[in-house]
């Protein structure tokens, strides 16, 4: 491709590059590269001022033909303007020569990837014969997190609970026609938890979705939104307490915040960060009974494996519009 041109991906272009089973499959390599040292990464969070914040998230594989930087905001305001809350695009550098080759509208790649790793990580840490899964929020996250489940899991049953009971009578309907899994919407939190293999939370609200006389022993519990989401004792009883990475989960995860600041949770109280555990300098599940719990912001080893493949899908399909002199 000409150096001076870059290829814009919108979202309909990223949604035919890539598989829930192909973002799953390199997530898992994303996920082990970090692990081993193999990528080179950071992010940060840039508020401004109370409306929300914008996070510049970037990554690198080694190895790999091609680096990106990419963004995500969260403006919560925006709903009230019927504007979308989140927003995501991702900038494709090629990594011999620092140059620019893509430009890519990041919302579903965003949900895809998430989806991915999660079930990357219930498959070392939630229990292998898991049946019943719990999902909280009925938003793209949230769908992308069953179809990311259902290609590690053979799940029979899968419960979702939101506010906006309209979203959440889609996605049984949707979902369920996509899947052929038997969606149900329980009539309260605690109904979907109780009895739950593997428990999601996925929301952009601030409710305790999870309590822990709730939670069934053996139970895995990916708590993923950005707001509280989880009764605060979870985090001091679960069996094992697990975290992408303590240095960005422990200043903005609110019960994490609330914990720590009451000096009752510190880096001592987490089990162990995920990429010890697969790089196998931590255990992961020992026991059918263990209750783990774990709490991610996310970080970037599978978005520097998945983002390249899309560029070089959409190449390969003739997707995109080249744009620049």
């Amino acid at each position: 491709m000409n150096s001076n041109k870059i290829l814009y991906l919108t979202e309909e272009d990223v949604r035919q590059c890539m598989t829930m089973a192909e973002a799953v499959a390199l997530s898992d390599k994303g996920i082990k590269a970090d692990a081993h040292g193999q990528v080179a990464g950071d992010k940060f969070y840039m508020h401004t001022g109370e409306a929300g914040f914008i996070k510049p998230f970037s990554g690198y594989l080694a190895g790999e033909e091609y680096a990106y930087v990419k963004t995500f905001s969260f403006y919560e305001g925006n709903r009230a303007k019927e504007l979308p809350p989140t927003s995501s695009m991702s900038l494709l550098f090629d990594a011999q020569t620092g140059l620019p080759v893509c430009i890519m509208e990041s919302n579903w790649v965003t949900a895809l990837k998430t989806g991915g790793s999660t079930a990357v990580t219930a498959k070392y840490l939630a229990r292998p014969d898991s049946k019943v899964a719990a999902i909280f929020g009925a938003g793209g996250l949230g769908r992308m997190h069953l179809l990311g489940l259902a290609e590690v899991f053979q799940l029979e049953e899968v419960r979702v609970v939101d506010i906006i009971s309209e979203a959440a009578e889609r996605f049984a309907v949707e979902m369920g026609e996509q899947t052929g899994l038997s969606i149900t919407i329980p009539p309260s939190p605690e109904a979907a938890v109780r009895g739950a293999d593997i428990i999601i939370t996925v929301t952009t609200g601030s409710a305790v979705n999870v309590e822990v006389p709730w939670v069934k022993p053996g139970a895995f519990i990916a708590r993923m939104g950005s707001y509280q989401e989880v009764a605060l004792g979870l985090l001091l009883k679960a069996d094992k307490l697990v975290v992408d990475r303590w240095q960005y989960v422990s200043y903005r995860v609110p019960e994490m915040v609330q914990l720590i600041n009451a000096g009752k949770l510190g880096q001592e109280s987490v089990h162990a960060e995920w990429s010890d555990i697969v790089g196998g300098r931590a255990t992961g599940r020992e026991s059918d009974a263990e209750i783990i719990l774990y709490i991610a912001l996310g970080i970037w080893g599978e978005y520097a494996a998945i983002l390249p493949q899309v560029y070089r899908q959409a190449q390969k399909l003739g997707l995109g519009q080249l744009i620049g002199s």
